[in-house]
């Protein structure tokens, strides 16, 4: 019942808030759908009000990613009315999410139907992404491709209130992090998620990433490496890098405060790239694997791909975007392709043209083919078989997000191509 409430609330026009459930389970799909709430409502003059089931995690098989994310993130001076609000829905959105996951568990035993709609709450998101009953994929009719419009994305202002950044700041106290010259790095391995033979190809080895951190630290940077115990160990040490995902002392809330304070960041494409995204930092990707749902989003963001086989033949990054949309739903585990990482060498010139295009983000008439190779490829993709592109609760979001890349490959990811 109050899920239907709040959303019938969102779509009145003067009313003065937006509530958002984002998916509460996944970083990357939070942090994504909290940005472009953001916009979302900077456009509408509104406050977004974030809310999240939190109760029985364990009994009801879910888990938060990061609480500190749905908690302690502000986008406007809440006052006393808006703090009791959203702690009284808060309340109500978790018990309701009780009994709906309760019977959708208990369903699941004796039913093969497909219930993920009812497995988390969907408060404000078909809203901000733009899904419409027409274009759902079990419907014949779709939108044209040209008339669906990308997202107006803006800066968001998300922050921390000023006692929270405190007690951050007096945790990390003893760390000495210079934050004006802070660069946050994360590479996904195998170790904290258990995956291994498991969609294998997203992982990466942090022991490449060595010369990059000693260049980072030659251009008087200070390096903090991101993620959870337990990671990959790396064979490195100096003063002005920190290995904070082997400290004892991280908190959910540390690692929203890093992000928010760093200056720059690169990494792989996991849940803590759309950290990056939401806090608006210039981001390089390292060793990507998806190209449509994850591109380099801004004009001073980069990427560089890791190198790709089918059959054991090299694989073009045209000709990989050209291959059946099946290939680029990064839910599905691409057996018949392999990945191979990116070598010191290349993550380091990749390192060096993403540092150099900061202060004049421009991209070469070879990135701008590319990006508009992309779209055009993209939309043939939609043509085909605009079935394969759309999911059922956010069918309109990938698109738009297609549409907003205003970032690239590297140029030296980009030689020898062929866009034909």
């Amino acid at each position: 019942m109050i899920y239907f409430v709040l959303n019938s609330l969102n779509k009145i026009k003067k009313f003065p808030y937006f509530f958002l459930t984002p998916l509460v389970y996944a970083i990357g799909n939070a942090c994504e759908e909290i940005k472009i709430a953001q916009t979302y409502v900077l456009k509408r003059n509104k406050k977004l009000i974030i809310l999240h089931p939190y109760n029985f995690t364990n009994f009801l098989n879910y888990k938060v990613c990061n609480q500190s994310l749905f908690n302690d993130l502000i986008s406007f001076e809440e006052n006393i009315f808006d703090k009791v609000l959203k702690k009284s829905l808060n309340f109500l959105v978790d018990k309701e999410f009780f009994f709906r996951r309760f019977f959708v568990l208990l369903l699941k035993k004796f039913t093969n139907k497909n219930l993920s709609k009812f497995n988390f709450p969907i408060i404000g998101i078909e809203q901000i992404f733009g899904t419409k009953k027409t274009i759902l994929h079990n419907n014949k009719k779709f939108f044209e491709y040209d008339k669906i419009k990308k997202f107006s994305l803006v800066n968001s202002n998300f922050n921390l209130e000023k006692d929270k950044e405190k007690f951050c700041e007096k945790k990390l106290n003893s760390l000495k992090i210079p934050y004006d010259r802070l660069v946050l790095l994360h590479v996904r391995d195998d170790k904290y998620r258990n995956d291994r033979h498991r969609r294998d190809y997203r992982n990466s080895d942090i022991n490449n990433y060595i010369e990059s951190i000693k260049h980072l630290i030659d251009k008087n940077y200070f390096v903090v490496r991101a993620g959870r115990k337990p990671s990959k160990k790396i064979n490195y040490n100096h003063k002005n890098f920190l290995d904070y995902s082997y400290l004892n002392l991280q908190e959910d809330i540390l690692d929203i405060f890093l992000m928010k304070k760093a200056n720059l960041f690169i990494g792989t494409q996991s849940g803590i790239l759309d950290l990056a995204q939401m806090f608006n930092k210039p981001i390089l990707q390292t060793n990507m694997v998806e190209i449509f749902s994850k591109y380099p989003l801004k004009k001073n963001d980069r990427g560089i791909f890791k190198k790709i086989k089918k059959n054991n033949e090299e694989l073009s990054i045209s000709d990989f975007v050209k291959l059946n949309y099946i290939y680029h739903n990064p839910s599905n585990n691409l057996k018949d392709l392999s990945f191979y990482e990116n070598n010191q060498e290349q993550l380091f010139e990749s390192l060096n043209e993403f540092l150099e295009i900061q202060e004049n983000p421009i991209l070469t008439k070879k990135q701008i083919d590319f990006n508009n190779f992309l779209v055009k490829e993209h939309k043939k993709h939609f043509n085909k078989n605009p079935n394969e592109l759309f999911t059922e609760y956010d069918s309109l979001k990938l698109l738009r997000l297609v549409k907003n890349t205003e970032g690239c490959l590297t140029n030296k990811n980009l030689s020898n191509l062929n866009f034909d």
